[in-house]
């Protein structure tokens, strides 16, 4: 059974879940890591995120679950590396606090490179607000950390799905 709580100021369909609010059984867990893997076909993800150890973490979950992962610690790495390879990055996943270049700061530079890049924030800050200010600025998706293999690789398909 999973119980979730969505930040109050996430618009319908976006995912902003307040840290330590979602709960769920290794059963669904495991259904919902099935699921994804059926549905990554050939799909990159460049994560962006200053954290050693979350950065390690996230890019093992989504390997296990089938995706290419690229890897960057900033968003002037990720700006960098998203021009040379952004025909064949699906999904931008975005620490909104990082050192040099915040994640704010990335995504608007992300989308004017290419406005239709899809980019997924994840952030351990928060609070009312800071879901629909990274939304609005383009973002396709909000989960807070700490986050669980079921939370993330929901986000992650529907960041992939969106339009």
């Amino acid at each position: 059974m999973l119980k979730q709580a969505l930040c109050k100021d996430a618009p319908p369909g976006i995912h902003g879940i307040p840290q330590g609010k979602m709960t769920s059984s290794p059963e669904a867990e495991s259904k919902t890591v099935k699921d994804s893997q059926k549905q990554t076909g050939d799909v990159t993800i460049l994560l962006v995120e200053d954290d050693d150890l979350v950065r390690d973490v996230t890019k093992r979950m989504m390997e296990r679950s089938g995706y290419s992962v690229l890897t960057t610690a900033n968003g002037i790495e990720a700006l960098n590396l998203y021009v040379e390879e952004k025909d064949g990055i699906s999904l931008v996943i975005l620490d909104l606090i990082m050192p040099e270049m915040g994640g704010k700061q990335c995504l608007e530079k992300l989308r004017e490179i290419d406005p239709n890049v899809k980019i997924l924030v994840t952030s351990g800050y928060c609070v009312d607000g800071v879901v629909k200010e990274v939304t609005e600025s383009g973002a396709r998706g909000f989960v807070c950390k700490p986050y669980n293999s079921e939370q993330m690789l929901t986000a992650v398909r529907e960041a992939l799905d969106s339009q």
